[in-house]
């Protein structure tokens, strides 16, 4: 495989599989070989759009096609179970858009059959294939920043209207649309499971999916993250801050996909995103390069997991998800 493109699968044909496949369009050592949505007509104009060979009307014929390596699942929540455990069981490869459960058993169930199957799998959190992410590691196993008391994240945007945010039986709301990405940036920080979890949101009145929450997690050694999402508010100022006893980071804005670091010292470290010409509907999905590539080197490597989003991560991500979605008194009817 080392001398050959790895051959991707594409499930979905939305926005933010355009922007996907915009980036692995353009980069050498991948082909984009199949495409399945759940119209034959929409997967025949997206193949076209894309120069991709084999358009389906389904997904489960995306997966099974034998020139498949790996599937890149983009569909939205309440699929990705199911979705995922078929290209397992398949013998796929798997990266999964997050969140890639609405609870922790769904989450387990995918990991464990990952295991089983000895199949790769990653959960979408492309935030941790950034370069800035890179550089926050580096700093954090440096020491250069002392000891790490707080984690501040805000995550807000106006998508409370968007049909697959307002209603409960797409998925919907906004802990696991945009505050799946400030909990992973206290779990890159903290790692492990906090010692306790503390929520407090609003529901929507007429679908009884959640708008906005203030969550705090308390981790050993009396360290803090304070962790924000909302759905109704205007953009802007989503932030990600690392307090330590020596110095502090703050990415500014963009947190989940950042180009500059603030380093303590008011320096800013600037990391350019590739250059993309397809289309691209999000900001900054550009940096899928970065995700793109990281999960080919581990194919390279003959993991089952990437170390950037390990399933343990993905585990505890989803632990404190669901935790947070019993505190909000939100309850999904899929896994």
């Amino acid at each position: 495989m080392a001398n050959s493109p790895t051959r991707w699968g594409i499930l979905g044909a939305g926005n933010i599989a355009v922007d996907f496949c915009s980036c692995l369009s353009m980069m050498p050592d991948h082909e984009i070989v199949a495409v399945g949505a759940r119209s034959k007509d929409r997967a025949e104009e997206f193949a076209e759009e894309y120069g991709i060979p084999k358009a389906y009307g389904s997904y489960e014929e995306a997966i099974n096609d034998p020139d498949v390596d790996i599937v890149y699942i983009s569909t939205i929540h309440i699929g990705h179970v199911e979705l995922s455990l078929i290209c397992i069981n398949a013998g796929k490869a798997v990266l999964c858009e997050k969140p890639m459960a609405l609870s922790l058993a769904g989450c387990q169930k995918v990991l464990d059959a990952a295991k089983e199957k000895n199949v790769f799998f990653a959960e979408g959190f492309w935030s941790r294939f950034f370069p800035a992410y890179q550089f926050i590691r580096e700093q954090l196993e440096s020491g250069a920043l002392g000891e790490i008391h707080t984690v501040q994240v805000s995550f807000a945007t106006p998508i409370s209207t968007v049909e697959r945010i307002r209603k409960r039986e797409l998925g919907g709301g906004g802990l696991m649309d945009l505050g799946c990405y400030p909990v992973q940036a206290a779990n890159l920080v903290f790692q492990g499971k906090p010692q306790s979890i503390h929520a407090l949101g609003t529901l929507t009145e007429d679908t009884g999916v959640d708008s906005s929450a203030v969550i705090t997690l308390k981790y050993p050694g009396n360290k803090f993250a304070m962790l924000h999402y909302d759905t109704r508010t205007s953009d802007g100022a989503n932030s990600f801050v690392i307090r330590g006893t020596k110095g502090n980071l703050v990415i500014p804005d963009h947190f989940w996909c950042p180009d500059r670091v603030l380093t303590g010292d008011n320096q800013v470290k600037y990391f350019q995103l590739p250059t993309v010409e397809g289309k691209i509907h999000f900001d900054h999905s550009e940096g899928f390069c970065y995700e793109i590539q990281g999960i080919r080197e581990s194919l390279l490597k003959g993991q089952i997991e990437s170390p950037k989003i390990s399933h343990k991560d993905s585990e505890t991500i989803s632990y404190i998800l669901s935790e947070v979605q019993k505190q909000l008194g939100v309850s999904f009817d899929f896994p």
